[in-house]
Protein backbone atom coordinates (compact mmCIF):
# COMPACT_ATOMS: atom_id res chain seq x y z
CA UNK A 1 0.00 0.00 0.00
CA UNK A 2 1.55 3.19 -1.35
CA UNK A 3 0.50 6.60 0.92
CA UNK A 4 1.34 9.49 1.25
CA UNK A 5 1.06 11.59 4.60
CA UNK A 6 0.63 15.60 4.50
CA UNK A 7 1.09 18.26 7.51
CA UNK A 8 0.82 21.96 7.01
CA UNK A 9 -0.93 22.80 10.22
CA UNK A 10 1.76 24.09 12.25
CA UNK A 11 5.69 25.72 11.31
CA UNK A 12 6.72 22.49 10.73
CA UNK A 13 6.12 20.96 6.87
CA UNK A 14 5.90 17.18 7.77
CA UNK A 15 5.35 15.27 4.86
CA UNK A 16 5.94 11.19 4.44
CA UNK A 17 5.17 8.28 1.99
CA UNK A 18 4.76 4.79 3.25
CA UNK A 19 5.20 2.01 0.37
CA UNK A 20 5.33 -1.75 0.37
CA UNK A 21 9.46 -1.62 0.52
CA UNK A 22 10.49 1.42 2.60
CA UNK A 23 9.30 4.64 4.47
CA UNK A 24 10.48 8.44 3.44
CA UNK A 25 10.14 11.38 5.13
CA UNK A 26 10.72 15.12 4.68
CA UNK A 27 10.35 17.42 7.77
CA UNK A 28 11.11 21.22 7.64
CA UNK A 29 11.15 23.85 10.29
CA UNK A 30 9.89 26.91 7.26
CA UNK A 31 8.10 29.27 9.30
CA UNK A 32 4.75 28.61 7.63
CA UNK A 33 6.19 28.98 3.93
CA UNK A 34 4.35 25.96 3.05
CA UNK A 35 2.94 27.24 -0.04
CA UNK A 36 6.43 27.67 -1.91
CA UNK A 37 7.71 24.47 -0.43
CA UNK A 38 5.29 21.63 -0.03
CA UNK A 39 4.07 20.67 -4.27
CA UNK A 40 8.22 20.68 -4.46
CA UNK A 41 8.98 18.50 -1.29
CA UNK A 42 5.80 16.13 -2.12
CA UNK A 43 7.67 15.26 -5.64
CA UNK A 44 11.06 14.59 -4.35
CA UNK A 45 9.72 12.14 -2.03
CA UNK A 46 7.75 10.68 -5.03
CA UNK A 47 10.86 10.47 -6.99
CA UNK A 48 13.23 9.41 -4.10
CA UNK A 49 10.47 6.67 -3.80
CA UNK A 50 9.95 6.22 -7.39
CA UNK A 51 6.31 6.48 -7.32
CA UNK A 52 4.11 8.37 -9.54
CA UNK A 53 0.51 9.71 -7.68
CA UNK A 54 -1.48 7.40 -9.77
CA UNK A 55 -0.07 4.50 -7.83
CA UNK A 56 -0.91 6.12 -4.77
CA UNK A 57 -3.44 3.89 -2.19
CA UNK A 58 -4.11 7.11 -0.37
CA UNK A 59 -3.36 10.18 0.98
CA UNK A 60 -3.60 11.28 4.92
CA UNK A 61 -3.77 14.53 5.54
CA UNK A 62 -3.88 16.99 8.59
CA UNK A 63 -6.85 18.52 9.46
CA UNK A 64 -6.34 20.98 12.36
CA UNK A 65 -6.50 22.84 14.48
CA UNK A 66 -3.98 24.79 13.44
CA UNK A 67 -2.50 27.83 10.94
CA UNK A 68 -5.73 28.83 9.29
CA UNK A 69 -3.13 29.53 6.11
CA UNK A 70 -1.36 26.32 6.74
CA UNK A 71 -4.19 24.02 6.81
CA UNK A 72 -6.08 25.53 3.81
CA UNK A 73 -2.65 24.92 1.80
CA UNK A 74 -2.38 21.69 2.76
CA UNK A 75 -6.21 20.01 2.46
CA UNK A 76 -6.33 22.02 -1.25
CA UNK A 77 -2.79 20.21 -2.16
CA UNK A 78 -4.03 16.76 -0.76
CA UNK A 79 -7.18 17.24 -2.62
CA UNK A 80 -5.81 18.30 -6.12
CA UNK A 81 -3.87 15.33 -5.44
CA UNK A 82 -6.14 12.65 -4.65
CA UNK A 83 -8.85 14.18 -7.42
CA UNK A 84 -6.25 14.18 -10.36
CA UNK A 85 -4.64 10.53 -9.61
CA UNK A 86 -8.64 9.08 -7.91
CA UNK A 87 -7.05 8.38 -4.74
CA UNK A 88 -8.89 8.63 -1.84
CA UNK A 89 -8.38 10.88 0.96
CA UNK A 90 -8.89 11.07 4.83
CA UNK A 91 -8.20 13.56 7.14
CA UNK A 92 -7.13 13.37 10.65
CA UNK A 93 -7.12 15.98 13.64
CA UNK A 94 -3.67 16.67 14.61
CA UNK A 95 -5.01 16.87 18.63
CA UNK A 96 -5.80 12.90 18.11
CA UNK A 97 -2.55 12.25 16.25
CA UNK A 98 -0.47 13.51 19.22
CA UNK A 99 -2.70 11.57 21.66
CA UNK A 100 -2.36 8.32 19.20
CA UNK A 101 -0.11 5.77 20.20
CA UNK A 102 -0.10 6.60 24.45
CA UNK A 103 -4.17 4.46 25.06
CA UNK A 104 -1.42 2.53 27.62
CA UNK A 105 -0.29 5.53 29.53
CA UNK A 106 -2.00 5.53 32.72
CA UNK A 107 -3.68 9.00 33.55
CA UNK A 108 -4.93 11.71 30.75
CA UNK A 109 -2.90 12.92 28.05
CA UNK A 110 -3.35 16.42 27.01
CA UNK A 111 -1.41 17.31 24.09
CA UNK A 112 -1.05 21.08 23.22
CA UNK A 113 -1.05 23.12 20.15
CA UNK A 114 0.06 26.97 20.37
CA UNK A 115 -2.86 28.86 18.97
CA UNK A 116 -1.33 32.27 19.24
CA UNK A 117 -3.14 35.33 21.10
CA UNK A 118 -2.26 33.44 24.75
CA UNK A 119 -4.13 30.46 23.74
CA UNK A 120 -3.57 26.82 23.22
CA UNK A 121 -5.74 24.11 21.48
CA UNK A 122 -6.20 20.96 23.57
CA UNK A 123 -8.40 18.43 24.28
CA UNK A 124 -8.26 15.25 26.85
CA UNK A 125 -7.87 11.29 25.74
CA UNK A 126 -7.73 8.85 27.98
CA UNK A 127 -7.10 5.39 26.63
CA UNK A 128 -6.66 6.69 23.45
CA UNK A 129 -10.44 7.94 23.77
CA UNK A 130 -11.10 11.79 23.24
CA UNK A 131 -13.00 12.47 26.60
CA UNK A 132 -13.55 16.78 25.87
CA UNK A 133 -14.21 19.04 23.26
CA UNK A 134 -11.55 20.31 21.02
CA UNK A 135 -11.04 23.36 23.05
CA UNK A 136 -9.22 26.87 22.20
CA UNK A 137 -8.66 27.90 25.96
CA UNK A 138 -5.81 30.26 27.72
CA UNK A 139 -3.14 27.90 29.40
CA UNK A 140 -5.04 29.11 33.02
CA UNK A 141 -8.06 28.23 31.93
CA UNK A 142 -6.42 24.83 30.68
CA UNK A 143 -4.33 24.78 34.72
CA UNK A 144 -7.20 24.98 36.16
CA UNK A 145 -8.93 22.15 34.62
CA UNK A 146 -5.73 20.34 35.13
CA UNK A 147 -6.23 20.57 38.43
CA UNK A 148 -9.17 17.98 38.29
CA UNK A 149 -6.76 15.33 37.31
CA UNK A 150 -4.76 12.77 38.90
CA UNK A 151 -2.06 12.54 36.49
CA UNK A 152 -1.20 14.46 33.23
CA UNK A 153 0.57 13.56 30.58
CA UNK A 154 1.52 16.57 28.26
CA UNK A 155 2.61 16.08 24.36
CA UNK A 156 1.99 17.61 21.42
CA UNK A 157 3.85 21.02 19.91
CA UNK A 158 3.49 23.35 23.02
CA UNK A 159 3.67 20.94 25.54
CA UNK A 160 7.73 22.02 26.63
CA UNK A 161 6.56 25.67 26.95
CA UNK A 162 3.38 24.56 28.87
CA UNK A 163 5.24 21.97 31.32
CA UNK A 164 7.55 24.80 31.80
CA UNK A 165 5.03 27.40 33.01
CA UNK A 166 3.17 24.80 35.36
CA UNK A 167 7.13 23.62 37.00
CA UNK A 168 5.90 25.33 39.96
CA UNK A 169 2.19 24.62 39.83
CA UNK A 170 0.91 21.74 41.86
CA UNK A 171 -0.42 19.89 38.90
CA UNK A 172 0.80 16.56 38.20
CA UNK A 173 2.07 16.98 35.16
CA UNK A 174 4.23 14.47 33.25
CA UNK A 175 6.24 16.24 30.10
CA UNK A 176 6.17 13.30 26.65
CA UNK A 177 9.67 12.71 26.12
CA UNK A 178 8.73 12.87 22.17
CA UNK A 179 6.90 15.77 22.46
CA UNK A 180 8.91 17.87 19.77
CA UNK A 181 9.13 15.21 17.38
CA UNK A 182 8.06 15.35 13.95
CA UNK A 183 4.53 13.19 14.32
CA UNK A 184 4.06 12.44 10.19
CA UNK A 185 4.85 9.02 10.58
CA UNK A 186 1.76 8.50 13.30
CA UNK A 187 -0.36 10.74 11.31
CA UNK A 188 0.62 8.43 8.04
CA UNK A 189 -0.51 5.23 10.21
CA UNK A 190 -3.50 6.87 12.01
CA UNK A 191 -4.86 8.04 8.48
CA UNK A 192 -4.66 4.14 7.65
CA UNK A 193 -6.16 3.20 10.68
CA UNK A 194 -8.89 5.43 10.02
CA UNK A 195 -9.59 4.57 6.27
CA UNK A 196 -9.64 0.99 7.74
CA UNK A 197 -12.38 1.42 10.12
CA UNK A 198 -14.63 3.76 8.20
CA UNK A 199 -13.09 4.66 4.59
CA UNK A 200 -12.47 8.06 2.67
CA UNK A 201 -13.24 11.43 3.46
CA UNK A 202 -16.51 13.03 1.56
CA UNK A 203 -15.83 15.80 -0.68
CA UNK A 204 -17.20 17.93 1.37
CA UNK A 205 -14.83 17.43 4.47
CA UNK A 206 -12.38 20.38 4.95
CA UNK A 207 -10.14 22.10 7.86
CA UNK A 208 -10.88 21.79 11.62
CA UNK A 209 -11.23 25.47 12.85
CA UNK A 210 -11.75 25.56 15.98
CA UNK A 211 -12.34 29.37 15.97
CA UNK A 212 -13.11 31.88 13.36
CA UNK A 213 -10.06 33.39 11.59
CA UNK A 214 -8.61 36.68 11.68
CA UNK A 215 -10.62 37.65 8.95
CA UNK A 216 -14.15 36.18 9.93
CA UNK A 217 -13.71 38.07 12.85
CA UNK A 218 -12.56 41.86 10.96
CA UNK A 219 -15.91 40.97 9.32
CA UNK A 220 -18.27 40.34 12.72
CA UNK A 221 -16.46 43.61 14.20
CA UNK A 222 -15.75 46.07 11.24
CA UNK A 223 -14.52 48.51 13.64
CA UNK A 224 -11.72 46.77 15.39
Amino acid sequence: MNVLAIDTSTALLGIGLKTEQAYFEINQDIGLHHTENLLVEIDTLLSKARVVCRELDLIVVSKGPGSFTGLRIGMAAAKGIAFGAAVPIVSVPGLDVSAYGKSCYRGTVCPVIDARKRRVYTAFYKSGARQSDYLDISPEELLGMCREYETILLTGPFAGELAEQWKDTEVKAELDPQFGHPQTWELLHFGVDLYSNRGADSPAEGPLYIRPSEAEMSLKNPSK
